[in-house]
């Protein structure tokens, strides 16, 4: 790029894998945003179906595909895209979600309103139909709270506060505390945030769901089975964890939903590794019931669950102190 030519605002990554049923409408909630000033830096990430051929439809001169030739991962793709950003604010959305028009502005407003943070965040809204929606509670916050998060593990216990495609991370934070970490299969955002909010300031406008996070249920199960070691973001934090109870409390409910995928994927060695680090004081009586459930009693209490489109906030709702 000519050092003349003014860089847009925002970076927009979206890595592509097989998705071809929805990347044209994520596409779509893109370049129909309201605050224009973005690129856009598309991964592909070897995808074997049409994906690229759909992105390669849009003639928008701010659209840029970089391909693999072979499948990366997540990680390596959106940290390529990272690394090719032209601009000082990097915003990502994954191929199958959706922005609303106003998205963009509103992480411009917030980025200006409080300037030199670590992380950008907007309110998301779950999708788990065609017609179901859920928006997205943030744990003791108020319903309509913008500004400076007090505490990001505590008020993450239920929905996290930070979701990938309704975050703005400034380029600096990358080049501090580094890139999504490639050896982390599926927490990679889970583990990003947790190093941001542990050194910077995080900043919420929950004013408004400017993202919609698609979590159909058949998108949903398809990842619980591929998971087949534990993730090191359990381990990376530990001393930490130590002398950090919102932290601590934080991992210990992330430890639990990993647990109880490994026991529904026949996994009860992983299960149990990791049931031994959680401190069930951390727990909800409910969350201390299911742990210990057998696997054809979670299995079907999962099936009533996705069957009926119900919230897991009765299962992630905190216990009073």
């Amino acid at each position: 790029m000519n050092p003349s030519t003014k860089h847009p605002f925002f970076s927009v990554i979206i890595p592509l894998y097989n998705k071809e049923n929805y990347i044209e409408d994520t596409l779509k909630s893109v370049l129909n945003q309201t605050f224009k000033d973005f690129e856009i830096i598309i991964v592909n990430d070897g995808s074997t179906d049409n994906s690229l051929e759909k992105v390669k439809s849009f003639s928008d001169t701010r659209i840029q595909i970089i391909e693999y030739k072979q499948n990366k991962g997540l990680s390596a793709a959106r940290n390529t895209g990272i690394k090719e950003a032209n601009t000082d604010y990097i915003a990502f959305i994954d191929a199958d979600d959706l922005w609303k028009t106003h998205h963009l502005e509103q992480l411009h407003h917030l980025i200006t309103s409080y300037p030199k943070k670590g992380l950008y965040c907007t309110g998301y809204t779950t999708q788990k139909s065609a017609l179901i929606f859920h928006r997205a509670h943030f744990n003791d916050l108020p319903e309509n709270f913008k500004g400076v998060i007090p505490d990001f593990f505590k008020h993450s216990l239920q929905n996290c506060v930070a979701w990938i495609s309704a975050v703005c991370v400034p380029k600096r934070i990358f080049n501090d505390i580094g890139y999504f970490d490639s050896e982390i299969f599926s927490e990679q955002d889970t583990d990003l945030y947790i190093r941001i909010a542990l050194k910077y300031d995080v900043v919420l406008d929950n004013s408004s769901a400017s993202a919609i996070y698609n979590r159909t249920i058949k998108e949903c199960l398809s990842n619980y089975f591929d998971k087949k070691d534990i993730p090191k973001l359990f381990y990376n934090y530990k001393n930490i964890e130590a002398n950090h109870v919102t932290l601590k409390k934080y991992i210990d409910y992330n430890r639990f939903s990993s647990a109880v995928f490994f026991k529904l994927s026949s996994n009860n060695i992983n299960s149990k590794k990791l049931i031994k680090d959680i401190d069930f004081k951390n727990l909800n009586s409910f969350q201390k019931l299911i742990i210990w459930l057998p696997k054809n009693v979670i299995q079907f209490l999962f099936y009533i669950k996705n069957s009926l489109y119900l919230k897991s906030l009765f299962v992630y709702k905190p216990k009073k102190n």
